[in-house]
């Protein structure tokens, strides 16, 4: 079918649409790519394994829109609501979703590489195993979502509201999380070397093994922090709080803790040889 025919067919309306793909499971390559949709009510569509590169949408809705598998590259999507939205193992790179809701959608194993997502909402999403090397979640809202393993290497995530969210075994090296809200999330195992999180707030967070090597934690909250066995060699931390926090078997070879606040800190087994306290405020047992 020419795409003239499949737009036709979306004319009819959801239920048109859904019906035919119910009827004819065994279509391949409905090719839709730079199509262009505007005011167009698309909630809950079937529009899995579709062909949508370069697609432009404007006020559209695709609330609870199958898109498994579908091909979104380069499109642009900017402010629709995808929230509920199924985008599992979609190609997204380069795709724009600035300001997009995709509240409670599931991502998991999407490729979002080189992504624009700045002042999204994601709250309660699903990005497990998600691509987003060098992505911009600048000012995004994720709380709650799930990111267990996803790929986040050099993204930027400055003054993005990340509260509750599940990092663990993700891949945050060289990203910018900046004056962040990651409180009580956790990152149990998350690769964080070199990663940038001036004033971020990580206060109750759990980061037991996670690898901070030459990270920037400058004025950072990390106040009643798990830490355990956590690798923060050659870290920034002047001027933190670690408040109540557990650094018990942590590697803290080179860090620099000058003037943080390590009150009610444990220390129990960690590795400070190395480690810069000067004017810092230490536990009173040591």
């Amino acid at each position: 079918m020419a795409i003239d025919e499949f737009i036709k067919l979306l004319d009819q309306g959801v239920t048109s649409w859904n019906a035919w793909r119910e009827s004819h499971p065994d279509i391949r390559g409905i090719d839709l790519s730079e199509i262009q949709l505007e005011n167009v009510n698309l909630s809950g569509i079937d529009f899995s394994m579709v062909n949508l590169r370069s697609a432009k949408m404007r006020d559209v809705n695709l609330t609870s829109a199958n898109l498994r598998g579908a091909d979104l590259s380069m499109a642009n999507l900017k402010g629709i609501d995808l929230s509920d939205v199924n985008l599992s193992s979609a190609q997204l790179s380069m795709i724009c979703l600035s300001e997009a809701n995709l509240s409670q959608a599931n991502l998991s194993g999407a490729d979002l590489r080189g992504s624009n997502l700045r002042l999204a909402k994601l709250d309660r999403a699903d990005l497990s195993t998600a691509k987003l090397n060098m992505s911009s979640l600048n000012g995004v809202s994720m709380i709650g979502a799930v990111l267990i393993g996803a790929n986040l290497s050099r993204a930027e995530l400055r003054e993005a509201n990340l509260a509750g969210t599940d990092f663990s075994r993700a891949n945050l090296s060289e990203a910018d999380l900046s004056h962040s809200n990651l409180n009580v999330s956790s990152l149990v195992g998350t690769d964080l070397i070199g990663a940038t999180l001036v004033d971020i707030d990580l206060s109750e967070s759990n980061l037991c093994r996670a690898n901070l090597i030459g990270a920037n934690l400058y004025r950072a909250n990390l106040c009643g922090c798990d830490l355990i066995g956590a690798d923060l060699r050659g870290t920034n931390c002047n001027e933190a709080y670690f408040i109540g926090a557990d650094l018990s078997r942590a590697d803290l070879n080179r860090a620099d803790f000058t003037s943080a606040n390590l009150s009610k800190t444990n220390f129990t087994g960690a590795n400070t040889e190395t480690t810069d306290f000067q004017d810092a405020i230490l536990p009173d047992v040591w």
